[in-house]
């Protein structure tokens, strides 16, 4: 019966350890993936463009009327160049918004944000039932030799090497008879 509880422990520990080493292959590899991604700016808005969607008709329309009604402004409403070069930067900044949506919505897809991956399986529980069936009947935990542990120093226990082994203080009177207590004065 105790064989059957340790192979059956066993086998869920190694199971579990299995699983743990196959879901890491496969985390690598997709990490692998994903930084061959990132590594190529060029596939990375590839995938950004197809996510992309086009502005809106109205705050496209909106823009280029408050473009129009600046250059009317100034007298330059008859001007085509400076009116097409005016607008494209009016729409600019919404148009690069578009782009960031776009590439945050590819990265969250790709699971940036780290979260993707889950926690490894914790085999802690199987394994101390592994372990515990592999014991001795009768013992728990760590069983010392019989008559338990005794010391005995060596002459490398003996101190710390580096220490002088003359330990008595000296007399400071006789060491510094040379040297007067006032300051000069």
């Amino acid at each position: 019966m105790e064989a059957i509880q340790a192979i059956m422990s066993g086998m869920a520990f190694g199971a579990g350890e299995l699983g743990n080493i196959i879901q890491g292959s496969k985390e690598n590899s997709y990490q692998n993936k994903i930084l061959s991604l990132l590594n190529n700016p060029a596939a990375l808005a590839q995938l950004a463009s197809k996510l992309q969607q086009p502005l809106n008709s109205g705050l496209t329309q909106n823009v280029t009327n408050q473009v129009q009604g600046n250059l009317a402004e100034r007298g330059l409403s008859q001007a085509p160049g400076i009116f097409a070069a005016s607008e494209s930067q009016a729409l600019a900044p919404y148009y690069q918004q578009n782009q960031n949506t776009a590439l945050q919505s590819v990265l969250q897809l790709l699971g940036m944000p780290a979260s993707t991956f889950k926690n490894p399986v914790n085999n802690s529980g199987a394994l101390s039932l592994f372990l515990k069936a592999l014991q001795p009947q009768g013992s728990a935990g760590y069983n010392p030799p019989q008559g338990g542990f005794t010391y005995t120093p060596t002459t490398f226990d003996s101190g710390i090497p580096f220490l002088p082994t003359d330990t008595s203080v000296p007399d400071f009177n006789t060491t510094f008879s040379g040297v007067s207590s006032d300051s000069g004065n």
